[in-house]
């Protein structure tokens, strides 16, 4: 309503007070160090929650802000950093903290289910369009299929009359984690004796490599620089060498060497073109399953591990329908993977407050990934998936090994949560598989009834599917969405990695001869060190 005052419109004093607070507010959340915008964030949210209007004003004033602080990630690209760029780093991680902030805002006006199901804040915060990529991995298959068993064919087509012993995959992060999956999905399959390896390393021992030893370096850039050194040292020892990029210098070797290379998406136009490596886990783990099973590797008690054990067409089919159960489309209220990403971040589930109240958020939680060592590949791309994704801690183990050695741990933070002491909440989310060892499985079981059950909330991810690899593809796919909505409700648009990609850029400036220390070097006397002195006040 606007009264005339002296032949002029004027809003009420009221209204004219909160616009002039909510500016404020925004002002301060841009000038505002980071350690105190958690007052901000409340205070905004106050004023969110005044009235139908001032929630309006609120959430466009956050989503325009929004914007012009995510011209700052992707200019000119999310990876866009060089060396003596310390400054624009800075100004990035800065920006990224207040789309943090402001998102966090958002959150406490909307609630999660509100925010997750809104199409323009999804699009607002995942700027990048990663989860629409995710809508397209039935091309991934497709494309990594055909690609992986033409350079099989090339492969025994060179060496027809060697006898393989062995496989080692070199690479790091988002080109390891998917041939450890590969990995894993063999073994489960128990349809090869063959020895597989996944190696994570800059220095590779040579002793572990002999000349019928498989070699696969990966490495989705093509420059990682451990991955490019292992191969310095391995083709030493062996000529059995096959490579998997998007190109650089890797692609380059192969050429040179003429080794059986296979060539990922490159083109931004490929409809199963990806930005990130953490996003060509399909890509990668389709065709490593591919390329082993058409070279042949020694049968196992259950058979011969072959292409056809996967059932491509059918796994086709299963990707289209996971996608429509958890895709951005689904509410949240049918959507397990957006009900997962809260559960991660707040260890609760989210219960509706109803219209016109205010959304109750609890203390933020501990994520603990926990499952049967036959799915540790699979759980450890999840905890990956939400560290860089989501940018969240995250505890990651498997049993029987790892939950016999935390389930103390586990015990004393629920019971000290129950006594209202002060220590993190702990968001327990277990993945089950008929996979897993029936006896672990029952521990594991027994574990949630009894130590985590009475008093505490957890979660079980069970795994669908029919074969080892349907399974794990599920839990794979089902995770890559889960972490994407929790980077959502985190704040973080779940492309950008600037700190990644600042430390690639140092490492790369420093001489590989610069490295002074030796076995023979002098050890500093000093036991422990800290970074700089620090008062703790009681």
């Amino acid at each position: 309503m606007k009264t005339k005052q002296g032949g002029r419109h004027r809003r009420p004093r009221g209204r004219a007070r909160s616009d002039a607070a909510i500016r404020k507010a925004v002002l301060d959340l841009d000038a505002t160090n980071s350690g105190d915008l958690r007052q901000v964030v409340h205070r905004l949210a106050r004023l969110g929650h005044q009235s139908a209007r001032d929630r309006e004003l609120v959430l466009a004033k956050l989503s325009r802000f929004i914007e012009e602080k995510e011209r700052i990630l992707y200019d000119p690209t999310p990876d866009g950093l060089k060396r003596g760029q310390k400054r624009k780093y800075t100004a990035m991680i800065q920006g990224a903290t207040k789309i943090q902030a402001s998102i966090q805002t958002v959150l406490r006006i909307l609630g999660p289910a509100a925010l997750l199901d809104d199409p323009h804040w999804l699009n607002q915060v995942d700027r990048s369009g990663m989860l629409g990529r995710l809508g397209k991995w039935q091309d991934h298959v497709l494309t990594m299929w055909a690609e992986a068993a033409k350079r099989a064919r090339h492969f025994t087509e060179v060496h027809r009359r060697r006898k393989l012993n062995a496989v080692k995959i070199y690479g790091l992060g988002g080109s390891a984690a998917p041939h450890d999956i590969a990995r894993e999905v063999i073994d489960n399959f128990r349809k090869s004796s063959t020895p597989i390896e996944v190696v994570r390393a800059d220095a590779p021992n040579p002793d572990h490599v002999t000349r019928n030893t498989l070699a696969i370096l990966a490495s989705f850039s093509g420059n990682t620089e451990e991955t490019l050194n292992c191969l310095r040292v391995v083709k030493k020892r062996t000529s059995l060498l096959a490579g998997i990029s998007r190109g650089g210098k890797l692609r380059t070797s192969a050429r040179r060497l003429g080794m059986p290379f296979i060539q990922l998406p490159d083109k931004p136009a490929h409809p199963a073109y990806v930005l990130q490596p953490r996003e060509s886990v399909c890509l990668q783990m389709t065709a490593s399953l591919v390329f082993l099973g058409k070279i042949g590797l020694q049968p196992g008690s259950r058979g011969r591990f072959t292409p056809a054990s996967l059932r491509r067409d059918r796994l086709l089919q299963l990707l289209d329908r996971w996608r429509k159960r958890f895709g951005p489309s689904v509410p949240f209220g049918r959507n397990p993977a957006k009900q997962l990403a809260f559960f991660s971040l707040y260890g609760a589930q989210w219960v509706d407050p109803g219209p016109r109240k205010a959304p109750h958020l609890p203390a933020r939680a501990l994520p603990y990934l926990l499952g049967d060592r036959n799915l540790s590949a699979v759980i450890h791309e999840a905890a990956t998936q939400f560290r860089e994704r989501s940018k969240m801690n995250v505890i990651e183990g498997s049993a029987p090994e790892d939950l016999h050695n935390s389930v103390e741990s586990i015990r004393a933070n629920v019971e000290a949560r129950r006594a209202n002491l002060e220590c993190p909440r702990l968001a327990c989310i277990f993945y089950d598989s008929v996979d897993s060892e029936p006896r672990i499985d029952v521990r594991l079981q027994v574990t949630r009834d009894l130590v985590i059950a009475k008093t505490a909330t957890y979660a079980v991810v069970q795994a669908q599917g029919d074969t080892p690899f349907e399974r794990s593809l599920f839990l794979t796919y089902f995770n890559a969405h889960a972490s994407t909505y929790a980077a959502i409700l985190n704040g973080h648009d779940p492309l950008p990695v600037p700190t990644m990609s600042w430390l690639k850029e140092v490492m790369g400036a420093i001489p590989r001869n610069a490295n002074t220390k030796t076995p023979g070097a002098r050890q500093r006397r000093s036991v422990l060190r800290f970074s700089r002195r620090r008062t703790v006040r009681p």
